[in-house]
């Protein structure tokens, strides 16, 4: 029996209805801040209380509403257990939707809930999906993904053979 892709599982009625969000809701002034810079704090620390002290981290952001970052989820884990260091999922989706994209795919790494252009604002995102990568709490890049491949070759994670 073979799994269902996680896109066929949502109807267009639950990416559209009015979604719940576990990230707290920022001020304006935070949204206001300037674009992330290498080398500075990731203003996003209290996102994982790992992220400020793992060697490294990489935040990936995804939109449950991007094809691109949907085709991603499957690979996600794979990637995972290649990654050294903290892997933080950041999505658009509402609780449930995250929490059943966990149980899914049996993902061993978090996936919170925020709002899109929040995400996007707070980060300074022009697109998703997207990656950030820090070291010791810092930034060091910032990239959208064009796919697993892409994502591999930036974060320098080795990928598997076959």
């Amino acid at each position: 029996m073979s799994k269902l892709s996680f896109r066929d599982l949502f109807k267009r009625e639950t990416l559209e209805r009015e979604q719940v969000y576990a990230a707290p809701l920022l001020d304006q002034e935070i949204l206001m801040e300037s674009p992330l810079v290498q080398g500075q704090l990731f203003r996003g620390l209290e996102l994982d209380a790992r992220l400020a002290d793992a060697a490294t981290a990489t935040i990936l952001f995804i939109s449950l509403t991007c094809s691109s970052c949907i085709d991603l989820l499957a690979d996600l884990a794979e990637f995972d257990a290649r990654h050294e260091g903290v892997l933080l999922v950041v999505s658009s989706g509402s609780i449930e939707d995250n929490e059943e994209l966990v149980q899914y795919y049996d993902y061993s790494f978090p996936v919170l809930t925020m709002e899109e252009k929040e995400y996007k604002a707070r980060f300074g995102l022009e697109a998703t999906p997207a990656a950030i990568m820090l070291e010791q709490g810092l930034v060091m890049r910032q990239f959208t993904i064009v796919d697993i491949g892409h994502l591999y070759d930036e974060s320098g994670v080795r990928r598997g053979g076959g």
